[in-house]
């Protein structure tokens, strides 16, 4: 497994807009291959449905087979990503694929929303004990900092160095699984036209 795959081509990209399919990625955070039986079974997916986004991660390069097992009279195929990080090269997507970039951008945070509601309402709807369990569990941070071009660098190579430490912790019964997002962007403070339409009300 490579430690970095950069994508570029326009089919993986739109691989990357189908929610189904960037979380069979992200369920390899621990660098361990599966099958897609087991992919589906982790997901709570249909077997079939979720066999079939399985074999269009790996044609369009994404997913990799990567051992074959005997069971008797069943074949089991291995999958693992093609790289411990892939990533999205900007510029190629906004200059070649500029309809997909809503969808490629905003599907990892329309599933993460999703994982994150399905937890706050697993927790609004258990009892004491299961609260009691939760405390201390949440985080959540949002900033803004003023970087040059290099100690932009030097911060993402930080968090990167930092988020892959914590990945190669194996799960064990005193480990909660965590499922962490980050994004920094290039911050465009809204023009003063665009509020040009609001009323303004003097209430001194």
């Amino acid at each position: 497994m490579r430690e970095f795959y950069d994508v570029t081509d326009p089919e993986a990209l739109k691989s990357l807009a189908i929610p189904e399919r960037v979380k069979i990625l992200e369920l390899f955070e621990d660098l361990e291959p599966r099958t897609a039986k087991q992919i589906a079974t982790e997901l709570g997916e249909n077997a079939a449905r979720l066999h079939y986004h399985v074999k269009e991660l790996v044609r369009v390069g994404l997913l990799e087979q990567v051992d074959t097992r005997v069971k008797g009279s069943i074949v089991e195929k291995y999958y693992q990503p093609v790289a411990k990080l892939i990533t999205v090269k900007l510029q190629v997507m906004i200059e070649e694929n500029a309809h997909q970039l809503s969808d490629v951008m905003f599907t990892p945070i329309r599933t993460t929303e999703q994982d994150l509601m399905r937890t706050l309402n697993h927790f609004i709807a258990s009892d004491v004990d299961v609260r009691k369990e939760y405390k201390d569990t949440f985080g959540y941070n949002t900033t803004e900092f003023n970087l040059t071009k290099e100690e932009r660098k030097e911060f993402l190579s930080e968090v990167s160095n930092l988020i892959k430490r914590y990945r190669e912790l194996k799960p064990d019964e005193n480990r909660r699984k965590y499922k962490f997002y980050d994004i920094l962007f290039p911050y465009t403070p809204p023009h003063p036209s665009e509020d040009a339409d609001e009323p303004f009300e003097d209430i001194d």
